[in-house]
Order: C-alpha cells, then sequence, then structure tokens
C-alpha cells in the first residue's frame, strides 16, 4: 500500500502504539474491531467459492473471543539490547514491546521485568485458570530476573482449565492462544461433532491431538479413542491428561498412521491443512463423520475439495474468530461421508 485515497468507514487508528513502530505481531488494527469478523467470514465464503469451488455452501459466523488482554501463549524474539519484542512485517528486524494489547497481564508482567542475554526467540505461556506461567528459549539464550514462580525450559508445565477439565502443557507443546479460544474451539467442535460422539459407529479419532484437548473435553470417558499425534512433548502431555479415559496415545505423523476403522475423525492440522495425504488417511478409516479444523481459509477450502472428491458432503462450515486484530481465520467444517 502506498497510500489511501479515501478511507473505508470501518478503518481505524491502530489501538496499540506498537503498530506505528512497525511491530508485525497484529496486522489487522487498522480494521475496526467490530468488523474483523465479519471481513473472516467473507475471506472463508470467498475461499470455499474459489479454492474449494464449493460456492453453495453456507458459511455461518460463529463465536469469538475478546479483543485484548488474552493471549496466554505467544513467542517473541529478541532485540539487540536484550529486550522482547516482535518482529517487523516482512522482516528479520525486532521491534521491542513495552505493553502487548493482546497479550494476557500475567504475561505482560514478564516481558517488562526480564531481559535476554543472547539472540533468538522466547516462548512464554501461563495458564489463565491456574496463573501458573512458563518461559522457554529455544536457543538456549540466558534469560535475566526471571521471577521465582516462572517454570524456565523446554520441558517446563504449564495447567490451564478448559470446560471443566484441567490439562497439562509442556513449554514444547502446541496450545491454542488463549484459554477462551480453546472454550471456544472445543464448543464448536462438539456441536459438529454432535449424534457421532457415542462410539456407535466405531472408535473416535483425534487426528494430529495434540495435548489430547478434544479427546479431553468433546469426547466421553467410555469411548473408545486413538490420538495420533507426531510430537513426543504433546504425547507425553496426551498420557497424562488422558487417564481415567478410554485413549490411545500413538505417536505418529497422521499421514503414516496404520489406519483403523472409526466411527468419528477430528482433525486439526497444521495451517497447511489435511492435503492429499491427510485426506486419504481419513478416507482410509471409512468414517461416516469427518471435523475439520483448520486455522488457513485456503486450506479448509482445499481440503473440503478433495474431501468432497472422496465422497464426504459438508454438513456446517462456521467461523471463529479467536485471533483478534490479525488476518488469522479458524474454521470448524464438519462432513458426511455419502
Amino acid at each position: 500500500v502506498t497510500g489511501i485515497v479515501a478511507p473505508s468507514p470501518q478503518r481505524v487508528v491502530p489501538p496499540c502504539a506498537h503498530v506505528a513502530d512497525g511491530c508485525g505481531g497484529c496486522d489487522w488494527q487498522h480494521l475496526a474491531a467490530t468488523a474483523q469478523h465479519d471481513a473472516k467470514v467473507e475471506v472463508v465464503r470467498e475461499a470455499f467459492a474459489r479454492t474449494g469451488r464449493l460456492p453453495d455452501v453456507a458459511i455461518v459466523r460463529g463465536a469469538a473471543v475478546a479483543h485484548d488482554a488474552l493471549r496466554t501463549t505467544v513467542r517473541m524474539a529478541v532485540t539487540s539490547d536484550g529486550k522482547l519484542g516482535f518482529r517487523r512485517a516482512a522482516s528479520h528486524d525486532v521491534v521491542g514491546i513495552e505493553r502487548c494489547l493482546v497479550m494476557h497481564p500475567l504475561l505482560a508482567q514478564l516481558v517488562s521485568s526480564i531481559g535476554v542475554r543472547g539472540t533468538g526467540e522466547v516462548t512464554l505461556r501461563c495458564g489463565d485458570a491456574t496463573g501458573e506461567r512458563g518461559v522457554w528459549s529455544h536457543d538456549r539464550a540466558r534469560l535475566l530476573g526471571l521471577p521465582a514462580d516462572v517454570a524456565a525450559g523446554a520441558k517446563a508445565i504449564v495447567h490451564e482449565e478448559v470446560a471443566g477439565v484441567r490439562l497439562q502443557v509442556s513449554m514444547e507443546s502446541f496450545f491454542q492462544a488463549s484459554r477462551e479460544a480453546a472454550e471456544l474451539l472445543v464448543d464448536a467442535v462438539a456441536r459438529a461433532a454432535h449424534g457421532a460422539l457415542d462410539g456407535f459407529d466405531g472408535p473416535v479419532v483425534d487426528a494430529y491431538g495434540g495435548v489430547g484437548l478434544f479427546t479431553a473435553t468433546v469426547v466421553p470417558t467410555g469411548v473408545q479413542c486413538v490420538v495420533v499425534e507426531s510430537s513426543e512433548s504433546a504425547c507425553a502431555d496426551a498420557y497424562a491428561n488422558l487417564r481415567g479415559h478410554s485413549a490411545e496415545v500413538v505417536q505418529a505423523r497422521f499421514e503414516h498412521w496404520v489406519t483403523q476403522p472409526a466411527g468419528l475423525v477430528i482433525a486439526d492440522p497444521a495451517r497447511s491443512g489435511l492435503g492429499k495425504p491427510g485426506v486419504a488417511t481419513i478416507v482410509e478409516t471409512r468414517a461416516p463423520r469427518v471435523v475439520l479444523v483448520s486455522c488457513d481459509s485456503v486450506a479448509a477450502a482445499r481440503d473440503a475439495r478433495l474431501l468432497v472428491d472422496a465422497g464426504y458432503r459438508p454438513l456446517s462450515v462456521e467461523v471463529l474468530d479467536l485471533f483478534p486484530h490479525t488476518h488469522h481465520t479458524e474454521v470448524v467444517a464438519s462432513y458426511e461421508r455419502s
């Protein structure tokens, strides 16, 4: 963008001062918070029409998280003078941060109090329900001024509570950006899987299952479930989180997993989506229902097309706004085998 001829009525002054400094963490702060969710719905609708060639699929506006002070996991870079910050858009340069608009207060306290000797990246995580905090320096940089209550290192553990379930989350493991995001996502997945969670048609497969979030919160404890996850750290967390569940945890890439018949597949792949290998693995399970969680609109649409071509039909597509002030979109879609 080289200039603005006439601003949209929805264009606003970014509420965070660090945007003017060049921080690339939140790329939609120029769009009014009230308009961001609708814009994301339109992005998904266009992706399903163009990429998915599914223009007639109904795209529903789902729930949204609060617009500030909510993120319980952030990955930050280190400035040349040992402060924490975020990279400029399309750059390796780091902008030091004094106060982040979307960061949970427990993490904001850390950013303002600790220093780093060395370079690289640092992950900060806290439990909104528990108050626990953890820090992981990816590149072995030395952390200075760390409060006594903060667990440090790749193996450090933070506990969070989602849908009434206490979950163990190691610093190396992926988890949703906030407790509220996890709560809304669990609710959306439960609704998308409605009627298919009883195990009547076969076990539930929790693909790309992470720390076992969906199995722990959505799948009834007595229903057979297989969690397939490639991360060693996340699998260890899943073992801890699924005690008392009829669940097996398999450490494997989903597309390499030795498939078995399933009554339901819940899949939450990385940003690139399922792709042909992931869809082929789902098809091999012959699951009558698939719930697909996508964090990229184009990947969601491409995977929708692949599933339709493989004999599935879309039942519902819901767009959640779990990443305010950014273009990132969460799509929860349900498919039924024809």
